[in-house]
């Protein structure tokens, strides 16, 4: 019974990490699709990716992001922003992952 318990407890750990793990490599975000062009505003979308794109103990997120638009609310529209890490300008791409009703979802990556 004791085993039983000490590998229950282990596997609560170990799934607790890969949560963890998961949610630590996570670079996407949520925002609301508004106003007369019924898009995520720039300025949003801006702002959400300066504040949620990062590589863990690899990169440290964008001191600035820049965009010349927003997103619209269909899947794959793509915007090419610029980032600047450590005084370094590189091109980041913004995609819509998800769709439903106003809510878009979207991620990011670095072009090479």
């Amino acid at each position: 019974m004791k085993r039983i318990v000490i590998a229950l407890a282990v596997a609560a750990v170990l799934a607790g990490g890969v949560v963890v793990a998961w949610s630590v490599f996570d670079n996407s975000s949520v925002a609301t699709a508004s106003g007369a062009d019924h898009t995520v505003p720039r300025t949003e979308v801006e702002k959400l990716a300066k504040a949620n794109y990062a590589i863990p103990f690899v990169q440290d997120g964008p001191q600035s992001v820049s965009c010349p638009r927003g997103l619209r609310p269909k899947m794959d529209d793509t915007v090419e922003c610029t980032a600047v890490f450590k005084g370094e300008s590189k091109t980041m791409l913004i995609s819509v992952t998800g769709v439903k009703g106003d809510r878009v979802s979207f991620d990011y990556g670095l072009s090479k």
